[in-house]
Protein backbone atom coordinates (compact mmCIF):
# COMPACT_ATOMS: atom_id res chain seq x y z
CA UNK A 1 0.00 0.00 0.00
CA UNK A 2 1.77 3.08 -0.96
CA UNK A 3 1.50 6.45 1.61
CA UNK A 4 -0.09 9.43 -0.15
CA UNK A 5 2.36 12.38 0.84
CA UNK A 6 1.71 15.01 -1.91
CA UNK A 7 -1.20 16.67 -0.02
CA UNK A 8 -0.96 15.64 3.72
CA UNK A 9 -3.34 17.69 6.58
CA UNK A 10 -1.71 20.56 7.70
CA UNK A 11 -1.02 20.40 11.99
CA UNK A 12 0.09 24.45 13.27
CA UNK A 13 2.63 22.20 15.24
CA UNK A 14 4.38 18.79 14.05
CA UNK A 15 3.66 18.64 10.60
CA UNK A 16 3.22 15.28 9.74
CA UNK A 17 6.70 13.17 8.22
CA UNK A 18 7.40 12.82 4.85
CA UNK A 19 9.49 10.42 2.96
CA UNK A 20 12.18 9.01 3.33
CA UNK A 21 11.03 6.31 5.57
CA UNK A 22 13.08 3.54 7.73
CA UNK A 23 12.04 0.42 7.60
CA UNK A 24 10.58 0.62 11.21
CA UNK A 25 8.66 3.41 9.73
CA UNK A 26 7.28 1.69 6.88
CA UNK A 27 6.25 -1.36 8.89
CA UNK A 28 4.15 1.23 11.47
CA UNK A 29 2.91 3.00 8.57
CA UNK A 30 1.17 -0.33 6.80
CA UNK A 31 -0.08 -1.59 10.20
CA UNK A 32 -3.22 -3.41 9.25
CA UNK A 33 -5.13 -3.90 12.23
CA UNK A 34 -7.64 -1.30 10.81
CA UNK A 35 -10.00 -1.70 7.70
CA UNK A 36 -11.14 1.54 6.02
CA UNK A 37 -10.72 4.63 8.46
CA UNK A 38 -7.23 4.68 10.18
CA UNK A 39 -5.36 6.41 12.33
CA UNK A 40 -3.11 7.25 9.74
CA UNK A 41 -2.36 11.20 10.85
CA UNK A 42 -1.16 9.81 14.37
CA UNK A 43 1.21 7.46 12.41
CA UNK A 44 2.74 10.08 10.60
CA UNK A 45 3.15 11.90 13.34
CA UNK A 46 4.97 9.66 16.04
CA UNK A 47 6.96 8.57 12.90
CA UNK A 48 9.53 11.06 14.00
CA UNK A 49 10.27 8.64 16.64
CA UNK A 50 9.84 5.14 14.97
CA UNK A 51 10.96 2.55 18.33
CA UNK A 52 8.29 4.80 20.24
CA UNK A 53 5.92 4.33 17.79
CA UNK A 54 6.00 0.64 17.12
CA UNK A 55 5.61 0.05 21.01
CA UNK A 56 2.76 2.59 20.97
CA UNK A 57 1.13 0.28 18.34
CA UNK A 58 1.95 -2.56 20.51
CA UNK A 59 0.08 -1.59 23.82
CA UNK A 60 -2.58 -0.21 21.80
CA UNK A 61 -2.94 -3.27 20.06
CA UNK A 62 -3.19 -5.22 23.39
CA UNK A 63 -5.64 -3.23 24.67
CA UNK A 64 -8.15 -3.19 21.39
CA UNK A 65 -7.52 -6.39 20.29
CA UNK A 66 -6.24 -8.66 23.05
CA UNK A 67 -8.32 -8.03 25.61
CA UNK A 68 -10.68 -10.03 27.54
CA UNK A 69 -12.98 -7.31 28.72
CA UNK A 70 -15.93 -6.68 26.66
CA UNK A 71 -15.69 -4.42 24.02
CA UNK A 72 -18.52 -1.97 25.13
CA UNK A 73 -17.16 -0.83 28.20
CA UNK A 74 -13.57 -0.72 26.70
CA UNK A 75 -15.04 1.46 24.33
CA UNK A 76 -16.77 3.65 26.72
CA UNK A 77 -13.53 3.93 29.06
CA UNK A 78 -11.65 5.35 25.72
CA UNK A 79 -14.57 7.40 24.90
CA UNK A 80 -14.97 9.03 27.88
CA UNK A 81 -11.30 9.84 28.73
CA UNK A 82 -10.73 11.04 25.26
CA UNK A 83 -13.17 13.54 25.88
CA UNK A 84 -11.91 14.78 28.88
CA UNK A 85 -8.64 15.01 27.73
CA UNK A 86 -10.38 17.15 25.20
CA UNK A 87 -8.19 14.77 22.54
CA UNK A 88 -10.73 15.26 19.36
CA UNK A 89 -8.74 13.19 17.21
CA UNK A 90 -9.16 9.75 19.45
CA UNK A 91 -12.33 10.29 20.10
CA UNK A 92 -13.76 10.94 16.98
CA UNK A 93 -12.19 7.99 15.55
CA UNK A 94 -13.46 5.45 18.28
CA UNK A 95 -16.95 6.72 18.07
CA UNK A 96 -16.34 6.21 14.42
CA UNK A 97 -14.97 2.81 14.33
CA UNK A 98 -16.65 1.17 17.20
CA UNK A 99 -19.92 3.36 18.43
CA UNK A 100 -22.03 1.11 15.93
CA UNK A 101 -20.23 -2.04 17.30
CA UNK A 102 -20.84 -1.37 20.88
CA UNK A 103 -24.56 -0.19 20.38
CA UNK A 104 -23.56 3.29 21.32
CA UNK A 105 -25.42 5.71 19.29
CA UNK A 106 -24.99 9.71 18.74
CA UNK A 107 -27.00 10.41 22.01
CA UNK A 108 -25.02 8.10 23.42
CA UNK A 109 -21.46 8.93 22.65
CA UNK A 110 -22.54 12.99 23.14
CA UNK A 111 -24.05 12.56 25.95
CA UNK A 112 -19.72 10.86 27.01
CA UNK A 113 -18.44 14.37 25.55
CA UNK A 114 -20.65 16.64 27.27
CA UNK A 115 -21.96 15.56 30.79
CA UNK A 116 -20.49 17.20 33.51
CA UNK A 117 -19.74 14.09 35.47
CA UNK A 118 -20.55 10.27 35.72
CA UNK A 119 -23.72 11.95 37.98
CA UNK A 120 -24.84 14.31 35.48
CA UNK A 121 -25.50 11.84 32.71
CA UNK A 122 -28.73 12.77 30.66
CA UNK A 123 -29.23 9.58 28.57
CA UNK A 124 -31.53 7.14 30.89
CA UNK A 125 -30.41 4.53 28.68
CA UNK A 126 -26.64 3.94 30.46
CA UNK A 127 -27.10 0.43 32.39
CA UNK A 128 -25.12 -0.08 36.05
CA UNK A 129 -21.84 -1.52 34.24
CA UNK A 130 -22.01 1.44 31.90
CA UNK A 131 -22.19 3.88 34.60
CA UNK A 132 -19.64 2.25 36.65
CA UNK A 133 -16.77 2.56 33.87
CA UNK A 134 -18.13 6.43 33.09
CA UNK A 135 -17.66 6.40 36.86
CA UNK A 136 -14.24 4.80 36.69
CA UNK A 137 -12.94 7.01 34.05
CA UNK A 138 -13.83 9.95 35.86
CA UNK A 139 -12.51 9.51 38.84
CA UNK A 140 -8.62 8.22 37.18
CA UNK A 141 -8.89 11.81 34.87
CA UNK A 142 -9.44 13.67 38.12
CA UNK A 143 -6.87 11.85 40.72
CA UNK A 144 -4.65 9.55 38.90
CA UNK A 145 -6.76 6.65 41.26
CA UNK A 146 -10.07 5.29 42.01
CA UNK A 147 -12.15 5.47 45.49
CA UNK A 148 -12.14 2.20 47.34
CA UNK A 149 -15.97 2.24 46.47
CA UNK A 150 -15.55 1.93 42.92
CA UNK A 151 -12.33 -0.65 42.71
CA UNK A 152 -15.08 -2.66 45.07
CA UNK A 153 -17.81 -2.28 42.54
CA UNK A 154 -15.17 -2.98 39.54
CA UNK A 155 -13.92 -5.89 40.86
CA UNK A 156 -17.65 -7.36 42.02
CA UNK A 157 -18.44 -6.47 38.26
CA UNK A 158 -15.47 -8.22 36.20
CA UNK A 159 -12.66 -10.43 37.06
CA UNK A 160 -9.69 -8.54 38.20
CA UNK A 161 -7.41 -9.12 35.35
CA UNK A 162 -10.82 -7.32 33.36
CA UNK A 163 -10.57 -4.08 35.81
CA UNK A 164 -6.63 -3.69 34.74
CA UNK A 165 -7.50 -3.93 31.23
CA UNK A 166 -10.60 -1.22 31.66
CA UNK A 167 -7.73 1.24 33.64
CA UNK A 168 -5.33 0.60 31.27
CA UNK A 169 -7.61 1.40 28.33
CA UNK A 170 -8.08 4.73 30.39
CA UNK A 171 -4.12 5.02 31.30
CA UNK A 172 -3.31 4.20 27.23
CA UNK A 173 -5.73 6.89 25.58
CA UNK A 174 -4.54 9.38 28.11
CA UNK A 175 -0.97 9.03 27.05
CA UNK A 176 -2.34 9.17 23.45
CA UNK A 177 -3.96 12.67 24.09
CA UNK A 178 -0.99 14.20 25.79
CA UNK A 179 1.21 13.45 22.25
CA UNK A 180 -2.00 14.49 19.96
CA UNK A 181 -2.88 16.86 21.98
CA UNK A 182 0.62 18.81 22.27
CA UNK A 183 1.74 17.23 18.64
CA UNK A 184 -1.85 18.49 17.12
CA UNK A 185 -2.16 15.66 15.19
CA UNK A 186 -4.86 16.54 12.15
CA UNK A 187 -8.17 15.33 12.13
CA UNK A 188 -8.47 11.85 9.96
CA UNK A 189 -11.36 12.70 7.02
CA UNK A 190 -14.10 11.19 7.91
CA UNK A 191 -14.00 10.66 11.18
CA UNK A 192 -16.56 12.08 14.17
CA UNK A 193 -16.64 15.50 15.46
CA UNK A 194 -17.26 16.50 19.13
CA UNK A 195 -20.81 17.48 19.03
CA UNK A 196 -21.77 21.07 19.51
CA UNK A 197 -21.40 22.29 22.99
CA UNK A 198 -18.50 20.65 23.48
CA UNK A 199 -15.94 22.44 26.06
CA UNK A 200 -12.88 21.00 27.42
CA UNK A 201 -13.35 19.48 30.93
Amino acid sequence: MAIETNELPHSHRLPLRRPPYDEQTLKNLHNPAFAGLSPQNLRLSMAYHPTLGARFQQLAHCVLFEAAVPMRPKEIAIMRTTALTGAEYPWGMHVSIYGEQCQLDETAVNDLALAESWQTLTDTRWSVEDRLVIRMADELYADTNVSDETWALLTATWPVAQVIELIFASGVYHLASYFINTAAVPLENGQARFPEGYRRK
